[in-house]
């Protein structure tokens, strides 16, 4: 009888340690890092398969591009970067792509760059709306478990708002947060690099890269990222 007492209070204990264990890491303190960036892709009507296709190329080849490494490299005493991928498009229909994911060396870029290459499109929206991939970027940033010195969102886009909601809203609410905004216009029609500065982008260092067309995606999203990422540099 003695020895069964000890076994359940021994599994009691265990139970206990185990609760504690839990709730220790339910207000475990968010990881430390340099940049939280998410890069929130153009999916919306404006944009064809091949288009959409070059995105994602582009993305991924920046990620094992060697300006692209050598400034993550810089970063890795401040902790790295923690890095997430979106596809925006009418209000409602943006998707995590891919979820938060902790950057601290080349090879943890290269493997984060593959993942890119392997993505899908993940609908075809029925509108533009760049306040709704706004606000659920700004989300994100607010609900993952890293903290960083800066918090980034990358907009890349073919075209102006048209989703109907409040982008003017959503650009205040990211500021108040302490989000940087930065945008990638893909220019498919003119002056869309105009209408980035005065409606999308926000914070005191905040800028538009400008890619002349799809092809220059690849040069312009490798650009933009070191600018980012060496924010003295801007």
């Amino acid at each position: 009888m003695i020895a069964n007492l000890v076994r359940n209070h021994g599994k009691i204990w265990c139970g206990i340690a185990a609760l504690l264990l839990c709730a220790g890491e339910l207000h475990a303190e968010p990881t430390q890092v340099a940049v939280e960036l998410v890069l929130a892709l153009d999916s919306s009507a404006s944009m064809d398969k091949a288009e959409f296709e070059l995105q994602i190329k582009g993305l991924s080849e920046a990620f094992r591009d060697a300006g692209v490494l050598e400034a993550l490299a810089d970063l890795t005493p401040y902790g790295g970067i923690a890095v997430a991928v979106t596809q925006w498009g009418g209000p409602g229909e943006g998707r995590v792509a891919l979820p938060f994911t902790h950057i601290r060396t080349i090879r943890d870029a290269k493997a984060f760059g593959f993942k890119i290459s392997r993505l899908r499109r993940a609908f075809h929206a029925t509108s533009t709306s760049i306040a709704s991939g706004l606000t659920d970027a700004a989300l994100l940033i607010e609900e993952n478990d890293y903290r960083g010195n800066r918090r980034v969102v990358d907009i890349s886009g073919d075209g102006v708002d048209n989703g109907g909601l409040d982008l003017q809203a959503a650009r205040d609410e990211a500021e108040a947060r302490g989000i940087t905004v930065n945008g990638l216009a893909i220019e498919s029609e003119g002056a869309l690099a105009d209408y980035y500065k005065q409606n999308v982008i926000v914070g005191a260092e905040s800028f538009v890269e400008t890619a002349n067309d799809f092809a220059d995606y690849t040069r312009a999203i490798r650009d933009k990222l070191i600018r980012e990422l060496r924010p003295q540099e801007s």
